[in-house]
C-alpha cells in the first residue's frame, strides 16, 4: 500500500505529528509526546526558509521516518540477536531495489510502505542520477548501520579514525541532503571538475552534524550503553568526559573550517566551468543553510531528553558556518 498522505501541507508540529501517526511510526501517547519535543519540523523550516509548505513538509516527514528508524534500532534493543536488525532492514532494502515500486507481499512491513510513500513522493522530477545517489546513500546507511550493531553485540569498541569513518555513515545526514535537494530545488552539480570539493562539502557536513549529534546524545547514548565521539575520546585520550568533550567540540569546529574552505572554492569557481557555477552556488548555499539549520535544531530538539520537556543544548558554538 502507498503511505497514507494527510491533506494539509502545513509543517507545523501538529500536521507532522497526524501524518505520523497516520501511516503508524507513532501510536501511544508517550510515542506522540516525544515526536512533538523533536521539533523536527523546525528543522526543515530552518534548512528551507524559502520553499513552500508542501516541500517543508515532505522534508519533515523523511525527518521523522529517518529518526524512526534510528530509534527502532538504537533505543528498543534491537540487534542483540543476530539477524534481528537485518531482519527489519530487509524490506527497506526491497523498496530501494525496486525503485519504490510494488513490492512482494511478504516484504510489505509498514515501515516500508512508509519508505516507499516518500520515496514515490520525492523522485518525481528528479534524474536518475540523482535515484542512484540516493538508492547509494540511504544503503550505505542500512548497511553501516548493521555493521554498528554487530560491532555492539560483540562489544567490540572502535579508536577514534574508524569510529568517524562509520559515524559519517550512520548519521543519515547524506540522504537527508539528497532529499534537499529536490525540495530545496538544488541539485548536486554533475561535474567531474568539481566532484571532489563537492564531495568535501558533504563528508565535512555529515562530519560535523555526526559530531554535534554526539555532543546532544552523550547522556542518551550512555543510558543505552552506547558509544559515541564523547566517549571514544574519552577512552582513547584517557581523559575525563568534560575534557573529551571540549576536545570533540575543537574537531568540529575545525571541520567547520574544511566546509567554509570548500564552500569558498566553489564559490569562487575554483574548477567549476562558468555554465555550472549558478547551479554550484546554489547548492553550496543549501549545504550552509542546512548546516545551520542543524545546528540550531539540535540546540532546541528535545530527542535526546529521557522525558519530553525543554531540551538542554548541546556544548557547541552556534550556527556560524
Amino acid at each position: 500500500m502507498d503511505a497514507p498522505q494527510t491533506g494539509s501541507v502545513s509543517s507545523g508540529p501538529g500536521t507532522v505529528l497526524r501524518w505520523a501517526r497516520t501511516v503508524g511510526l507513532v501510536g501511544d501517547e508517550v510515542e506522540q509526546r516525544r515526536l512533538a519535543a523533536m521539533r523536527l519540523e523546525a528543522l526543515a523550516e530552518g534548512a528551507l526558509p524559502r520553499a513552500g509548505a508542501q516541500d517543508v513538509a515532505l522534508t519533515a516527514q523523511w525527518a521523522v521516518f529517518i529518526c524512526w528508524v534510528d530509534d527502532m534500532i538504537d533505543r528498543r534493543g534491537m540487534g542483540l540477536v543476530a539477524g534481528e536488525v537485518e531482519e527489519f532492514t530487509a524490506p527497506l532494502r526491497e523498496v530501494l531495489a525496486s525503485g519504490g515500486g510494488l513490492m512482494p507481499a511478504a516484504t510489505a512491513a509498514p515501515h516500508a510502505a512508509v519508505l516507499r510513500g516518500l520515496w514515490e513522493r520525492t523522485t518525481e522530477g528528479m534524474s536518475a542520477r540523482w535515484r542512484e545517489r540516493f538508492t547509494a546513500d540511504y544503503t550505505d546507511f542500512l548497511d553501516a548501520t548493521e555493521e554498528e550493531v554487530a560491532l555492539r553485540r560483540n562489544s567490540v569498541r572502535l579508536s577514534l579514525e574508524p569510529y568517524v569513518r562509520l559515524r559519517r555513515r550512520t548519521i543519515t545526514l547524506l540522504p537527508l541532503l539528497d532529499v534537499l535537494e529536490r525540495t530545496g530545488n538544488a541539485p548536486l552539480v554533475e561535474c567531474p571538475q568539481v566532484s571532489a570539493l563537492l564531495g568535501e562539502l558533504r563528508q565535512a557536513l555529515a562530519d560535523v552534524a555526526g559530531w554535534a549529534n554526539d555532543l546532544a546524545s552523550t547522556a542518551d547514548d550512555a543510558a543505552a550503553g552506547q558509544d559515541n565521539l564523547v566517549t571514544v575520546l574519552a577512552r582513547q585520550d584517557g581523559c575525563s568526559l568534560p575534557a573529551a568533550r571540549a576536545r570533540a567540540a575543537d574537531m568540529i569546529a575545525g571541520r567547520r573550517s574544511d566546509f567554509r574552505t570548500a564552500a569558498t572554492a566553489l564559490r569562487m569557481g575554483h574548477g567549476v566551468p562558468p555554465e555550472r557555477q549558478v547551479d554550484v552556488c546554489r547548492y553550496v548555499d543549501l549545504t550552509q543553510t542546512f548546516m545551520a539549520a542543524t545546528l540550531r535544531w539540535l540546540a532546541r530538539t528535545g530527542r535526546f531528553t529521557p522525558e519530553p520537556g525543554p531540551p538542554a543544548p548541546p556544548q557547541v558554538s552556534g550556527p556560524q558556518l
